[in-house]
């Protein structure tokens, strides 16, 4: 195993609700809770979670955009929120973010060449003519060229778009880069153009991805180790092919029953999940799971269950898991 790039240590993001006519006392949500992960240097992270699990928050509070309630993160073992603004602004050059939508995420009246140098330009990295140079260079990579240079977003389609978000995203050479449902918008054909890209530039730059996705597919296209996400808090992490092979909590398991498999010949029965994710306002007690968990007992009601080491690599957080 590589050395840890990102230690996340007993993280917590809780908001805040505002007052309202009908609600004059404010509600806390917890969007991260008490999250524990490390990332290791070259690898690819997968984090799925159904919508609204706390996966972007996670991924921006990672980078500093969010300010934690509580916990911290290390970065080559140095924590972020202990950094000045001038240290974490030089280390943002390491860190770099992928959105998922292509078409709000470009301003539309810039060109592709003011979009793409304006990072170089924020940081004051080289010359104006080796700024330019370096823009025409990593458009080649990911597959467009210097003759796009002066054209504007709306002209482009949406995998061409997404091809610029990455070109910005790459173009300082960072370690790190949190991909937020990077083809989530993009067409089927279209997504494995771009999940292939992004492999080849990460073999090239030797780059370390934290993929966030809702699509089981896509992140074992992509991922070397899985983290799986529900109500704010990681259930199980495991390498991708332990993972898909060997899933030990039973929202894994549910998760990856309710995926079709492409082929028509072969059929199953779907195992879609039974009832639907509780209130982010009032999460349930002990296992966030026990709602809809098939095997629940009076200690998944009560007890919050650890994310404990089942295997080597394999962190599970259930009662129930170990003791049959």
């Amino acid at each position: 195993m590589s050395e840890s790039l990102v230690t996340i240590d007993h993280l917590k993001k809780t908001f805040k609700s505002r007052r309202s006519l009908f609600n004059w006392t404010p509600q806390e949500v917890k969007a991260v809770d008490d999250v524990n992960l490390h990332i290791y240097e070259g690898e690819t992270l997968g984090l799925v979670g159904e919508s609204g699990c706390g996966k972007s928050t996670l991924g921006r509070t990672l980078l500093n955009l969010i300010e934690p309630t509580s916990g911290s993160v290390l970065y080559r073992g140095q924590n972020i929120y202990q950094l000045s603004k001038h240290e974490m602004w030089e280390l943002r050059q390491q860190m770099q973010i992928i959105f998922q939508d292509p078409y709000g995420s470009l301003n539309p009246r810039m060109n592709v060449e003011q979009l793409v140098i304006a990072p170089l330009q924020v940081f004051k990295v080289g010359t104006p003519k080796e700024q330019r140079e370096q823009v025409v260079s990593i458009l080649e990579e990911v597959g467009l060229g210097s003759h796009i240079l002066k054209r504007f977003p709306h002209e482009f389609s949406g995998g061409q778009r997404q091809r610029i978000m990455i070109a910005r995203a790459l173009i300082l050479n960072p370690e790190l880069v949190v991909c937020d449902e990077p083809v989530s918008a993009l067409d089927v054909s279209v997504r494995a153009q771009v999940l292939n890209l992004m492999h080849r530039l990460q073999q090239q730059k030797h780059l370390t991805y934290l993929f966030i996705s809702h699509d089981l597919s896509v992140v074992r296209h992509i991922s070397d180790r899985i983290a799986v996400m529900y109500l704010a808090s990681l259930l199980e992490v495991a390498g991708k092919d332990e993972l898909y092979r060997n899933p030990l909590h039973p929202y894994t398991q549910s998760l990856l029953a309710s995926i079709p498999l492409p082929n028509p010949r072969h059929r199953r029965d779907l195992k879609p999940i039974q009832g639907e994710m509780p209130s982010a306002y009032q999460q349930p007690s002990g296992c966030k799971f026990h709602t809809r968990c098939p095997y629940v007992e009076d200690t998944c009601r009560n007890v919050v269950p650890e994310l404990r080491q089942i295997q080597p690599g394999h962190l599970v957080a259930c009662h129930r898991v170990g003791q049959i």
